[in-house]
């Protein structure tokens, strides 16, 4: 099972893949300085104090340092996965053997226009269903039946059910600024067959 550790070091690797670019610009840079630097102690070594010469030394040894560390960061570079492969590989992957919690829903209404709306509002993001998700003012019960009230995006799907509830998954950390731990993973609001909606429903 993939750990959350896993999907976001595997990330990490994609960032510095998009640094590369800089960082080969920058060891180009420390190499020209330090051939300049090599050239200059080899033309000049006969007229160099012994302190000089020690000191021109110490300052290549610190060039060839700084490009040694360059040159591992760009050769331990995994070059091999892209963005959407490491979000079909590892996050999707992850985000599904995430277990589902569960809210009895009390009464629904969908919101037209969220921008008015002030209660507390929780987006969502999904991978395997394919209806765009609306907004729905929820009242629902949770842990220690407490009651609630909150917007949250979500699909809907109708079921042979009595009673309406929502299912979602979260992640404990957050992987990276758009998959967030604040954030509703999954989210469906399951309702009774005979409710009627004014948006698709994941049967239809």
């Amino acid at each position: 099972m993939l750990s959350i550790e896993k999907v976001i070091e595997i990330h990490e690797g994609l960032l510095r893949v998009s640094d590369v670019p800089i960082i080969m610009a920058t060891l180009i840079l420390w190499l020209i300085i330090g051939i300049v630097s090599l050239v200059d102690i080899i033309k000049n070594r006969k007229l160099l104090s012994s302190q000089g010469f020690i000191f021109r030394g110490l300052n290549l040894v610190i060039i060839l340092l700084i490009e040694s560390i360059l040159l591992i960061n760009i050769v331990e570079t995994d070059f091999s996965t892209s963005k959407k492969e490491w979000e079909s590989q590892y996050l999707i992957p992850y985000i599904n053997s995430l277990p589902e919690d569960k809210l009895d829903v009390k009464d629904f209404s969908q919101i037209v226009d969220i921008s008015n709306n002030k209660n507390k509002k929780i987006e969502s993001i999904h991978f395997t269903n394919k209806h765009e998700p609306i907004w729905v003012e929820l009242f629902v019960t949770g842990k220690n039946n407490l009651k609630q009230k909150f917007v949250v995006q979500t699909v809907i799907q109708k079921e042979a059910i009595k009673e309406a509830y929502l299912t979602y998954k979260r992640i404990n950390k957050t992987i990276t600024p758009t998959y967030r731990d604040n954030l509703y993973y999954e989210t469906i609001l399951h309702i009774p067959e005979e409710y009627k909606v004014l948006v698709p429903s994941l049967d239809e």
